[in-house]
């Protein structure tokens, strides 16, 4: 890319406004442009222009791809990245995960992978290390099918008795509070790490040094936001408004303690403990 008095640019595609805010933050300069993924006509000039302005993008085909869930389930098929192409139902022998991937110059690297429990969400999954190990290089052999070179990518996968089943993948950040995660349980910024590869460079891979748990806050709540925050172990609330609920965002040294404490305080706070995870 071409940096003029060391200003770093990088381009958006119907841009995401928690990476607008990071760049501007971060004195990023962006170039955007919308237009609709699945239409690959349309995102050719667009796109070639970037390029020819000196700025890292994707192909049209790639973004096209990861913009159609039949798309990419056929690549899955086709390829035999998973055991099975019919997904498994939730249960003891099937934990469902997400995973979060920053890519640069089409070298992909899972920066995260959350686990789906029955109060909300855990990061990081409490999987074995073979296990990760065989989660991260299906979701990145399906990266590399793709063609995928640069930004963030949210990949869905259940893990089963035969192996890791991938149910969805799709360019850009996941969506909230997977990013809180991260950042409570191993000090990783999620959308900073998008803004550098983006830009083109690599970014450190981060361990998680503990754990930490969301879970959905459905409102009526019986405590103010203010009262939350200041509660044992909170380290993050997304207070609920008109259009949807809030998260609580809770951290522990374990996914037994976390399960508990994240399931205690969403009691206290909506009286009740119940909620839906998205």
């Amino acid at each position: 890319m071409k940096e003029d008095n060391d200003v770093r640019r990088i381009f958006l595609l119907n841009p995401d406004p928690r990476l607008l805010h990071e760049a501007a933050r971060t004195g990023v300069q962006v170039r955007s442009a919308q237009a609709d993924p699945l239409d690959e006509s349309a995102l050719r000039p667009v796109l070639e222009e970037a390029v020819t302005a000196g700025l890292f993008v994707n192909s049209a085909r790639s973004l096209r791809l990861l913009a159609d869930p039949a798309a990419v389930q056929r690549l899955v098929r086709d390829n035999r990245l998973s055991p099975d192409d019919t997904v498994p139902a939730a249960g003891a022998n099937a934990t469902r995960l997400s995973v979060e991937t920053l890519s640069v110059h089409g070298m992909h690297q899972a920066v995260g992978i959350t686990a789906r429990m029955p109060y909300g969400l855990l990061h990081p999954a409490p999987l074995t290390e073979d296990a990760a190990a065989e989660v991260r290089a299906v979701v990145t052999a399906l990266l590399d099918l793709t063609g995928y070179q640069y930004g963030p990518a949210h990949t869905g996968v259940v893990l089963t008795s035969r192996g890791p089943v991938i149910t969805g993948c799709r360019a850009g950040l996941a969506r909230d509070p997977v990013p809180e995660l991260l950042r409570v349980a191993g000090g990783f910024d999620l959308a900073a790490g998008a803004v550098e590869v983006l830009s083109g460079r690599l970014v450190d891979a981060v361990r998680p040094a503990r754990y930490a748990a969301a879970a959905v806050l459905n409102p009526p709540w019986r405590l103010e936001t203010a009262e939350v925050v200041v509660l044992p172990h909170v380290r993050h609330v997304s207070p609920p408004d008109s259009l949807g609920p809030g998260h609580l965002v809770v951290h522990a040294d374990s996914p037994e303690v976390a399960a508990q404490r994240v399931t205690s305080l969403t009691a206290l706070v909506t009286g009740n403990g119940s909620g839906t995870n998205r």
